[in-house]
C-alpha cells in the first residue's frame, strides 16, 4: 500500500478512485493535462500565465501518481472542488459519479453496521426507482407465472432485472450491499447467487477501466468482499431477525410490484454496462 503525503498509508481504492475519474474525464475529451489545469484546476483567471516551474500540475500528478490536490493554496482547487468544477462542463457532465460512488467506500470498510448497509441500500433503491418487497408481493396474487421459481432463483432473477437500469458503479454497490445482508447462514443459497453477480460485475468493471491493473484490483476487491462482515455488536435485540428476513426480499422496479411476470425475467438480460 502506497504512503500518502504526510506518511499516511493510502488505500488502493483511493488510488483507483482518482484513476477511474481521471480516465473517464480523458475518455470524454482530448484535452492535455495542461489545458485541463487551465480550465479547471486554477482558481485565478490568469493562472495560466504563471511560470512553468511554479505553476501547479494538478492533472499531471493525478495521472502519474494518483496524487489529489488538497487545496492548501487558494490559487488552485482541492480535489472535491475540482471534481465539481469538471462536472459543470457540459462535455464532462456525469464524471462526478465516478469519483463520488460509494463503491470506493465499500472497498475500505470490512465491518459495516447493519444500519449503514440498510441506509446505503435504501438510497440506491430510491435513486433508481427500485423497491424491496417480500416474495409474495412480487407478482399478482392470482398469477401462477412465477410458480416455477424457488425463492433464491426468483431473488436472483429480480436482482438482475433491477441492476439492468443502474449505472455500472451503482450496480456493483447495490449487489455488494445485498450480498452483505445475506450473511446469516440460513440465507446461504441467496448469498451464492449474489456472489456470482458481484464477481461478474467486478470482473467487467476492472477489465473495462483498468486493463493494465485488472489482475491486481479485481482480486483485491473480491478479497475485500469475502472478508466483509456485518458489525452486529450494537444491533438492537428488538430487531433481531430483521437482517435475516430482509436479506431474502427481492429487489424489483417499483412499477412492477404485484405485476411481475416471467416475461420480465428473460435470461438474456445483461446487468452490467457495456
Amino acid at each position: 500500500m502506497k504512503r500518502a503525503r504526510g506518511g499516511q498509508k493510502k488505500h488502493w481504492a483511493e488510488q483507483a478512485r482518482v484513476q477511474c475519474w481521471y480516465g473517464e474525464v480523458k475518455r470524454r475529451c482530448d484535452w492535455s493535462d495542461y489545458l485541463l489545469d487551465k480550465k479547471f484546476a486554477w482558481t485565478e483567471p490568469d493562472g495560466d500565465d504563471r511560470e512553468s516551474a511554479t505553476r501547479p500540475r494538478t492533472f499531471e500528478w493525478i495521472r502519474k501518481k494518483s496524487r489529489v490536490p488538497r487545496g492548501l493554496d487558494p490559487r488552485w482547487r482541492s480535489m472535491a472542488d475540482l471534481v465539481v468544477a469538471v462536472e459543470k462542463n457540459v462535455q464532462l457532465a456525469g464524471t462526478q459519479e465516478f469519483y463520488d460512488a460509494i463503491f470506493w467506500d465499500l472497498l475500505q470498510d470490512t465491518t459495516p453496521s447493519p444500519e449503514t448497509v440498510q441506509h446505503q441500500i435504501d438510497k440506491l433503491l430510491a435513486t433508481n426507482g427500485l423497491v424491496r418487497v417480500p416474495a409474495e408481493r412480487v407478482s399478482a396474487k392470482d398469477s401462477h407465472s412465477l410458480a416455477s421459481y424457488d425463492e433464491p432463483e426468483l431473488f436472483d432473477r429480480c436482482l438482475r432485472l433491477s441492476l439492468h437500469r443502474m449505472n455500472q458503479l451503482s450496480q456493483i454497490a447495490l449487489a455488494w450491499l445485498v450480498y452483505i445482508q445475506t450473511e446469516p447462514p440460513h440465507n446461504a443459497r441467496f448469498r451464492v447467487a449474489v456472489e456470482a453477480i458481484v464477481d461478474q460485475l467486478l470482473d467487467h468493471f476492472f477489465e473495462d477501466h483498468f486493463p493494465d491493473l485488472h489482475l491486481d484490483y479485481y482480486p483485491e476487491a473480491i478479497g475485500t468482499l469475502c472478508q466483509t462482515r456485518l458489525d452486529l455488536s450494537a444491533r438492537n435485540l428488538s430487531g433481531y431477525g430483521y437482517i435475516e428476513t430482509i436479506g431474502t426480499w427481492p429487489v424489483i422496479p417499483e412499477e412492477l410490484v404485484g405485476k411481475l411476470t416471467e416475461n420480465h425475467l428473460i435470461p438474456e438480460i445483461h446487468f452490467f454496462c457495456p
